[in-house]
């Protein structure tokens, strides 16, 4: 009450303030206590007259409640007398479900014993077929132990698994024994293997033999391990690459692998390290002497069972060849410390497996002698070995008495090929021939780095050369230099574009842009786009370089000393020379026959010391000066009269353009300034003033078309009008 009292004074405090003027608004107070009583007692009448609907209306939604509630309560009993009913059920489906589950177990327990029943009667079969003799029989029988091995591959049943792979091993060794004894009576029946006394057997077979081959072959390839079952005997990581053979082949090599191992091995005297050829040169001549009677005879017996896919022949050379991998293997740990020793077994194992691929066609993707070199150890011995040769035959080409000597050779003779050049390029193919087989580009590319490199010391030793004879160019060893740079450049390019070392330059490329992606973090194919070019344009560029500087030396050289047997020729009087009317004939300006005599001799020189493309080289170098020097120095510096302009036209026109018309076509296109200043020497006197005049004009274009009216094209009018004013029939300004 007493916060009720408190409130009320608080409010009306509030409303009116402390002021007592402000005490009329009581009545504004007053008046909105009565508005807020009215609104409360309007509100409570509402309220009075709203309750009894609102109440009935929850009273039915609490009964429609309490009815669902029954009939949810109904439905539960209901349900759960259901479930109880199913649970009484399920007890009794479980315990059948158990009585099924047994006899499941137990019928399969049966089939298991059954299966393995039946696996030992056909192990009692076979026993009984091998006692009789009955190999058609004992054959089939292996075979549908050998296809019920295969169809057990997918089962869970391991024990199952092992037992009839144990089974088929254990038939397959006492099969195998058998036949192949009755293998080997067969073959010494054919006297094989064809070697020694029994090469003249190749071509004679007696009928009845060969066809117990063929068919015992069948038996042998029917007694094929399945390739899950099979157990390869690897001596060596190296033989891991080397797929077994099929029996009948393996049977075939026995006899070879044992005279192998008798003539190189241990202490016999054809063991021997300094001749690795002897076994090689004995597997090549085993496969040479066998291979068509294998594809004769061997073949058809695989393919009658269908193995077509099968290459007997490649199986055969694939087992011989191992023999030689074997062999060389244990030979490269011996001599790989002498390397005279490993560098001949290198050579011959190179040529062995060269002699494979393209004589005996023995397929790429097959293991040969090669990939026992690419050994991470012997790979690196082998390549600083190849770069220690190849610098020693290098110095041994260079330091040759007739390494500067032409070859005879008459398709080349327009080349002056050397026999330097020669032996080099040899020695890049022979180094190519040694590699070209490796299997991995990697090891390709190491090879094709030392070749490159190899160009490049080739190219500094040639001019070291140089600097060592460097004398008159002509007569020094300068020419043969440059024959011997033209030709090596142009072989470069031409082997840049063969499929070989284009095929090494897609890899460099490749191998370029990982290492760049790598560095950078980009995507590989950002950095591989179209390759263009060759793997040596580097070296031939650099080749072409030095050929330029040094064909510029010996122009220039000759050049000088054309022209200084020039001197009176250049100081002559062509302004006081008679003219063509006042002499009988003209003939060749008596003071210029040194020069022109001292260019015939250099020209015959040039074009009989440099191959038929560097003469061009030099000869059109020669024009280019002897037209600007003519110009310059005899034109320019000299005034002509009638009979000067007559004895020059005649100097140039019937004696320098044949000079070097005895070796072009049209010399006188390579000379347009002086055949230009020529014309305008000789012109008519009228037509030369009407041309100053012209000429003296600021229409430049005007005066190239006249120029070109009396063919000159080369000019520009500011020289012609200085080539004009040597006459001295004509003064201007």
């Amino acid at each position: 009450m007493i916060d009720t009292k408190e409130t009320i004074i608080h409010k009306f405090n509030t409303e009116l303030g402390n002021d007592l003027r402000g005490l009329n608004k009581i009545y504004e107070f007053h008046q909105y206590l009565n508005t807020q009583k009215n609104e409360i007692q309007k509100s409570l009448s509402m309220a009075s007259s709203e309750a009894p609907s609102k109440v009935k209306a929850v009273i039915e939604n609490v009964e429609k409640i309490d009815i669902e509630f029954q009939q949810l309560q109904k439905a539960f009993i209901e349900f759960k007398e259901n479930i109880q009913e199913t649970m009484q059920e399920n007890d009794k489906s479980l315990e059948m479900q158990k009585i099924i589950n047994v006899i499941t177990y137990l019928n399969k327990s049966l089939l298991y014993l059954n299966f393995i029943k039946y696996i030992e009667n056909i192990s009692d079969e076979i026993q009984v077929s091998l006692t009789n003799g009955d190999d058609e029989l004992t054959i089939s029988l292996y075979v549908d132990l050998t296809n019920i091995s295969c169809q057990l591959r997918s089962s869970t049943c391991h024990y199952l698994q092992n037992y009839v792979k144990e089974t088929l091993y254990f038939w397959h060794n006492l099969i195998k024994d058998k036949l192949s004894k009755e293998y080997n009576d067969i073959l010494k029946g054919l006297k094989w293997p064809f070697c020694g006394n029994n090469a003249s057997s190749l071509h004679i077979s007696v009928p009845e033999i060969l066809m117990k081959f063929k068919i015992l072959t069948e038996y042998l390839f029917h007694l094929q391990l399945p390739e899950e079952t099979a157990k390869p005997v690897v001596t060596s990581v190296l033989l891991t690459d080397f797929t077994p053979v099929s029996l009948p082949i393996s049977l075939l090599v026995r006899p070879l692998r044992q005279r192998f191992i008798y003539h190189f091995t241990g202490s016999k005297l054809t063991n021997r390290q300094d001749k690795p050829e002897w076994f090689f040169t004995q597997i090549l001549t085993w496969i040479k002497d066998h291979v068509q009677w294998i594809q004769k005879n061997v073949q058809p017996a695989a393919n009658s069972i269908g193995l077509n896919h099968i290459d007997m022949k490649v199986e055969f050379m694939r087992a011989l060849i191992q023999l030689a991998v074997e062999k060389l293997h244990s030979e490269l740990s011996i001599v790989q410390y002498d390397d005279a020793l490993f560098a001949h077994l290198v050579d011959e194992a190179l040529g062995f497996e060269r002699e494979l691929r393209e004589t005996l066609f023995y397929p790429s993707t097959q293991p040969a002698t090669v990939f026992v070199l690419t050994q991470a150890h012997i790979f690196v011995k082998w390549i600083n070995m190849e770069k220690k040769y190849a610098t020693e035959k290098m110095d041994a080409i260079l330091s040759s008495n007739t390494a500067w000597e032409k070859l005879l050779t008459s398709d080349v003779d327009d080349m002056k090929v050397t026999e330097c050049a020669d032996a080099f390029l040899t020695l890049l193919s022979t180094i190519s021939d040694r590699y070209k087989h490796l299997p991995q580009p990697g090891h390709r590319l190491q090879f094709l780095e030392l070749q490159l490199e190899l160009i490049d010391d080739w190219r500094v030793r040639l001019l070291q050369l140089l600097h060592e004879n460097y004398e008159d160019p002509l007569t020094s060893l300068m020419p043969c230099i440059l024959n011997t740079l033209y030709y090596v450049a142009t072989v470069l390019e031409e082997w840049g574009v063969t499929v070989h070392f284009l095929q090494l330059y897609f890899f460099k490329k490749q191998f370029e842009a990982v290492e760049t992606a790598t560095l950078k973090g980009n995507d590989i194919t950002k950095n591989v786009g179209e390759i263009e070019g060759s793997v040596f344009d580097e070296a031939v560029a650099l080749l072409r370089r030095l050929e330029k500087t040094l064909i510029n030396e010996i122009s220039d050289s000759v050049g000088l000393d054309v022209k200084a047997k020039s001197r009176s020729y250049r100081t002559d009087k062509w302004f006081a020379m008679q003219s063509s009317k006042e002499v009988v004939s003209l003939s060749v300006t008596p003071t210029g026959y040194s020069m022109f005599q001292e260019l015939a001799t250099q020209l015959n020189l040039l074009h009989n010391t440099l191959a038929l493309p560097l003469f061009e080289q030099a000869w059109k170098n020669l024009a280019s000066q002897f037209d600007q020097f003519l110009l310059e120095e005899v034109v320019l510096v000299n005034h002509f009269n009638m009979g000067g302009a007559e004895q020059l036209q005649y100097d140039i026109f019937r004696n320098l353009f044949p000079l070097f018309g005895l070796y072009i076509n049209k010399p006188e296109s390579y000379f347009p300034l002086i055949k230009e200043a020529c014309i305008l020497l000789n012109i008519m006197l009228g037509s030369a003033i009407l041309l100053v005049e012209a000429l003296n004009d600021d229409d430049e274009i005007i005066a190239n078309e006249i120029l070109a009216d009396i063919g000159v094209y080369k000019m520009s009018p500011e020289l012609a009008l200085k080539v004009i004013g040597t006459r001295t029939d004509i003064t201007y300004v």
